[in-house]
């Protein structure tokens, strides 16, 4: 019987292993913190474009909602303002609807209904959110429904929370405004 010995590492050699270790650990840790705010900075942004997404669908839809609601005969500015509220209401935003015209400080939201054929633009919500209703002007026989927010409120919680100020990047002082064009029925 004949036994085979594995050549085992010299004394030098085997004092060189755990010194590597011990550099590569230093390498992960220091590349570590290196990417750790990138990687951050992203998945903020990530999350932030999530909620900025959820809310430009859900205005969208409150809009085009609100002007298929106007264009019905016997529609209100109320009825308008309340299918409206439903939507917004979604995201944590009030709409008050007992104020119209538009008056400061009333809710979270402004809604501008502009009618063609010479009616007056009638508005529903906080005035104090500068609104410019965005695309053509209606004809006679349109209604158009603009809808107006301001992407974060003076603390930068709602209605998206302003995850990436820290870094240079804030929404304070940006708006949301979509607008909605129906034939009258």
């Amino acid at each position: 019987m004949e036994v085979t010995r594995e050549p085992s590492l010299s004394h030098n050699q085997s004092k060189l292993q755990p010194a590597r270790n011990k550099q590569r650990r230093g390498s992960v840790i220091l590349e570590f913190i290196l990417a750790f705010p990138l990687i951050l900075i992203i998945s903020l942004a990530i999350i932030e474009f999530g909620f900025f997404s959820l809310l430009q669908q859900t205005i969208t839809l409150s809009a085009i909602e609100g002007s298929r609601e106007a264009a019905h005969v016997g529609a209100t500015t109320t009825s308008v303002g309340n299918l409206i509220d439903q939507y917004v209401s979604i995201n944590s935003l009030n709409l008050d609807v007992g104020a119209q015209p538009a008056a400061p400080g009333q809710g979270d939201v402004l809604v501008v209904i502009e009618t063609g054929g010479g009616v007056p633009t009638q508005t529903i919500g906080n005035s104090d959110i500068p609104c410019t209703p965005v695309g053509p002007a209606p004809s006679p026989l349109e209604v158009k429904v603009t809808v107006c927010l301001n992407l974060t409120d003076m603390n930068g919680t709602t209605p998206i929370p302003d995850l990436l100020s820290t870094f240079g990047f804030t929404l304070s002082g940006k708006q949301l405004e979509i607008s909605a064009m129906t034939g009258l029925e």
